[in-house]
């Protein structure tokens, strides 16, 4: 089934059917997550519905990405904001979130490869501290598990656990309720209540350490040209945080990283992103915390480029598991944007 690329994102996450990107088409901002090795890794133990994508299908993607838009760096777009340059038609930033220790293993090698410019956000209390984020967690959980039927009290309540379907089905629709209650942006005690109540142990620091970016990684991924971002300390729901307690979250991070990297860290991205995930106050505390610019995970579009808000940049997420593989690359055009066409491989 033939698909254009910018076009699949769209359809696949939303998007109007012209995926119109902020001033005036000169720039779409696209977000990954987790990068699988095979589409066998997306039954890891980690949250399934994160792989954006394998490190195959990224590097098709963005070959083809290359061929059709100009890719462009943090700076470039920061700059234009400053009105110190204009960015070129069809611009690109790629972006990814959480720095996972795939993004290391596997994004970066194919960055590096084809001389492309990364944005990586990086939540630095799982740097520090050597843990996963939460949803992780949870998804370990229920995938081991026994079979069997298990009372997950509020957040879940009466659930049967046998085949891989209804493990995924269950944690989802808890991260759902973990996410609608987690009041101060801290979902681990409900995550370890869940593990309790399933009689399993969360995996220890050691193992944890496993999955995430180390700083001497993020230091080669600077030093080879990747650009690091901020995606706060904790990963925290920031509009569930009090005004000061927002600036706090984002001024640790930012001095985290500058500390690492004894560069200048410029960007942040809102974790989670949606509208509910972060307000004015976040806006606020971004500038305040001396980021240049800041980004969300929505799906907007803004016809007014005058009116677009640095604090609050639309990206469009690579929709979950697009296995996506290059046939040709034939050009057709909706509207004023050049679209290639992809074909699915899932």
């Amino acid at each position: 089934m033939k698909r254009d690329f910018i076009g699949y994102l769209a359809v696949h996450s939303g998007v109007a059917k012209v995926l119109r990107s902020i001033w005036h088409d000169q720039l779409t901002v696209l977000a990954y997550h987790r990068i699988g090795g095979t589409a066998s890794t997306f039954d890891a133990l980690f949250d399934d519905s994160l792989y954006s994508c394998t490190q195959q299908a990224l590097e098709q993607q963005l070959l083809m990405l290359k061929r059709v838009r100009t890719i462009v760096t943090l700076n470039d777009v920061c700059d234009a904001l400053d009105g110190k340059l204009k960015l070129p038609p069809r611009a690109a930033l790629v972006t990814f979130d959480d720095a996972t220790q795939d993004h290391y293993t596997r994004a970066f090698p194919v960055l590096r490869r084809h001389q492309i410019n990364g944005l990586f956000f990086v939540s630095t209390r799982s740097l520090t501290e050597r843990t996963v984020e939460w949803w992780n967690l949870l998804t370990i959980a229920i995938k081991r598990a026994a079979a069997g039927t298990y009372d997950l009290g509020e957040l879940g309540g009466i659930v049967t656990l046998h085949d891989a379907a209804s493990r995924v089905a269950v944690a989802r629709s808890v991260s759902d309720k973990i996410k609608s209650q987690s009041v101060r942006g801290d979902a681990l005690p409900l995550v370890q209540d869940i593990a309790a109540r399933l009689a399993i142990a969360l995996p220890a620091i050691e193992q944890q350490s496993d999955g995430v970016i180390t700083p001497v990684q993020l230091i080669e991924m600077q030093s080879a040209g990747m650009t690091i971002g901020s995606h706060s300390h904790s990963h925290a729901f920031l509009n569930r945080l009090r005004p000061q307690e927002q600036l706090q979250e984002l001024q640790q991070s930012k001095a985290i990283l500058e500390n690492l990297l004894q560069v200048p860290v410029r960007s942040i991205a809102y974790p989670y992103g949606q509208a509910t995930d972060y307000d004015q106050h976040s806006r606020d505390a971004a500038k305040l915390a001396g980021y240049d610019c800041a980004f969300n995970l929505l799906k907007r579009r803004l016809v007014d480029p005058s009116k677009v808000d640095r604090y609050d940049i639309d990206r469009f997420p690579v929709p979950a598991q697009a296995g996506l593989s290059v046939r040709g690359v034939h050009l057709r055009h909706h509207g004023v944007i050049a679209l290639p066409e992809l074909e699915a491989t899932d």
